[in-house]
């Protein structure tokens, strides 16, 4: 639907600029003639001009916070320990979600190995790194308090990168030297009343059936904002959760790239080399697996979709009572012209045409003063309140210079809405009879 449309507008937009093009060549008094009736009445077009504008400039400005928000949102849930792209062990997808130790892959550092040799991944790869996933009962026995947790095995190295945007908060992040310090989650942290260096014990079910524990000393506390990751959430350097579980696997592998956008290229190269080495995994993208940023999405959409529709309606009107009330005036003039001989194509061509230069005013206005308005907003940002599920608030900026849909949308919706408010006004001033508008008064 939304590329019918597109393709809808994209040919309205050509046909008005063909109908400029085609008078300006073969009768270019005509636009000068348009542009003096069009400001006949300068406070009657300075108004329609002015609503034009600002339902251009409020489109601009709301569609440009909306691909921030998109934009931010997609990179926190991909730096929250999710990546680009996830290598499970063949079936995880299908069966593994609920028994992730069961589904794990068998040899990391070859796969690793595999994947580094390809030229093309390592030039496109910030990191290559395993996760081991598991959950358990972590405690503080002598407080007598313990909780329910999401323990993921990652590589030290690595964490700051995955986990870019979450906040060390107290103490410092995973040290590749202390195998035995972790880092919690805001919520963990509190519910434990567990602080920087202090013990916990952690209780676990190891891929056997078997219960491990062991005791680890809390380095730092994280929050990622997000509060169901953080009241579950508890990092271990990798080599000491595959101690606690007695196994050398790992549940996936991650690849964290450059580029957002060469997502796609990087997944189809790996799904190659996997099927090259008859290797038993499977390859997903952040887009398969991100379930929550699509609704948010989609939400966004509809709104953005909501308000569209509301300021089009609005432009419609606007333009469309400033060209009826040209005709209603015009009435003897239009009878005068018609009487002179020219068709009614030619009258009707005319309003048209007015309806168009409105259009490309108010276009070139709404661009104009959007990218105003945004880079005054760009300058501090727009403090938001945390958005449903998180526990803090973010500076909202206007994303105007990564998205050419938001100009093509702010031109093309002043100019599709004028040609389409001119027909009704252009067909009354071709169709009026001369006898009676020569009566009009």
């Amino acid at each position: 639907m939304s590329n019918t449309l597109f393709w809808v507008a994209n040919i309205l937009i050509a046909w008005s600029l063909c109908i400029v093009l085609i008078t300006l060549v073969r009768k270019p008094t005509d636009i000068r003639y348009t542009f003096l009736n069009l400001f006949r009445h300068r406070r009657r077009s300075a108004v329609t001009l002015l609503a034009i504008t600002l339902g251009g400039v409020a489109v601009f400005i709301f569609g440009g916070f909306v691909d921030y928000s998109f934009y931010a949102l997609r990179e926190q849930t991909i730096r929250t320990n999710l990546g680009h792209i996830q290598i499970y062990q063949q079936g995880y997808m299908a069966n593994g979600n609920s028994r992730s130790l069961q589904f794990t892959i068998k040899d990391y550092d070859s796969v690793k190995a595999t994947l580094l040799a390809d030229p093309f991944i390592t030039e496109q790869t910030k990191t290559i790194t395993g996760q081991l996933e598991f959950s358990g009962i972590i405690s503080q026995y002598d407080k007598g308090v313990s909780t329910f947790f999401a323990g993921v095995g990652i590589e030290p190295q690595t964490s700051l990168l995955l986990g870019a945007l979450d906040s060390i908060i107290s103490g410092s992040d995973l040290s590749a030297v202390k195998p035995l310090n972790i880092t919690l989650g805001s919520g963990v942290s509190s519910m434990l009343s567990a602080g920087y260096d202090e013990w916990t014990d952690l209780l676990v079910v190891n891929p056997e059936g078997g219960q491990n524990a062991m005791s680890a000393q809390v380095r730092g506390v994280f929050r990622s904002g997000i509060k169901d990751y953080d009241d579950t959430a508890v990092k271990i350097p990798l080599v000491t959760a595959q101690h606690l579980l007695q196994t050398q696997d790992v549940s996936k592998i991650i690849l964290l790239l450059q580029d957002t956008r060469q997502t796609q290229a990087v997944l189809e190269r790996v799904r190659a080399l996997i099927k090259e080495n008859n290797l038993p995994l499977e390859a997903h993208s952040w887009d398969e697996l991100a379930i929550f940023y699509h609704q948010v999405v989609n939400l966004f959409e509809g709104i953005f979709l909501f308000i569209k529709t509301i300021v089009s309606i609005i432009v419609v009107f606007m333009i469309g009572n400033t060209l009826m009330m040209n005709v209603i005036e015009r009435t003897r003039e239009i009878a005068t012209l018609r009487a002179l001989g020219l068709s009614k194509a030619y009258i009707g061509r005319l309003f048209i045409l007015e309806g168009i230069i409105i259009g490309i005013i108010g276009a070139i206005l709404s661009v104009g003063s959007g990218l105003i308005v945004a880079m005054i907003i760009n300058i501090n940002g727009v403090p938001m309140p945390p958005s449903p599920g998180y526990t803090r608030g973010y500076l909202a900026f206007v994303m105007w210079d990564r998205d050419m849909h938001l100009f093509w949308f702010s031109c093309a919706l002043p100019l599709v809405t004028a040609l389409i408010a001119s027909i009704i006004p252009s067909r009354r001033a071709a169709n009026l009879v001369i006898a009676e508008a020569f009566r009009f008064v």
